[in-house]
């Protein structure tokens, strides 16, 4: 086996591994469901899953790695159509509450965010540097730039209101037992921060 088949080989596993553990935590809970066990219904070894993954906590870092890099797609396709940076903030993060609830949906998110707060490993959701908030920190600054944004508060403070806002709805949307959109529940939010920001 040539070293491309072997590394496209490699991926195929790591993303197999992935989409059962994720599909397990689903079903059963985070802490529920053991290395032994998705290894096991993945049909892979120990040795495979710690090749792909240092620990259980990680799979969920990986797949919201590969959302981020999703939220680069549509952040550098919005930017095309030159919006003033209030209107990006406000599309952008509509965008990404539609990616999240079709790529990952309200069980997983539920169990994501429970295993973020009972455990200290998943420090990547909080990473200053993750592409998320970079991405979002740009738009801030898209914002200032071209006045559509116009507050007193620093571009710190605006960053920290837009992701507790978007966290809150998240886990807002979590808790309910309705049919209701994510992105239903965050636009008017977002809407009325905007309000705050612009004259």
């Amino acid at each position: 086996m040539n070293k491309e088949n072997k590394t496209s080989k490699g991926i195929q596993t790591r993303q197999h591994i992935m989409v059962i553990a994720l599909e397990l935590f689903k079903e059963y809970g985070y802490e529920n469901v053991s290395v032994d066990r998705i290894v096991k219904e993945s049909n892979t070894s120990k040795g495979s899953f710690y090749l792909h993954f240092p620990s259980k906590s990680s799979i969920f870092m990986m797949r919201f790695k590969e959302m981020d890099e999703s939220y680069s797609d549509i952040f550098l396709q919005l930017k095309e159509q030159q919006l003033p940076g209030i209107e990006l903030l406000t599309t952008f993060f509509c965008e990404v509450l539609i990616a999240l609830e079709t790529e990952l949906g309200k069980e997983l998110m539920r169990v994501i965010y429970s295993a973020t707060i009972v455990s200290n490993e998943h420090t990547f959701f909080t990473n200053e540097h993750r592409q998320l908030f970079v991405i979002i920190r740009e738009i801030i600054q898209i914002g200032f730039d071209d006045q559509s944004i116009t507050t007193a508060q620093s571009d710190t403070i605006l960053f920290q209101m837009i992701i507790q806002s978007m966290m809150g709805v998240i886990y807002n949307w979590g808790l309910k037992h309705s049919g209701e959109k994510l992105v239903e529940l965050g636009r008017p939010l977002i809407m009325q921060l905007v309000r705050t920001v612009h004259n």
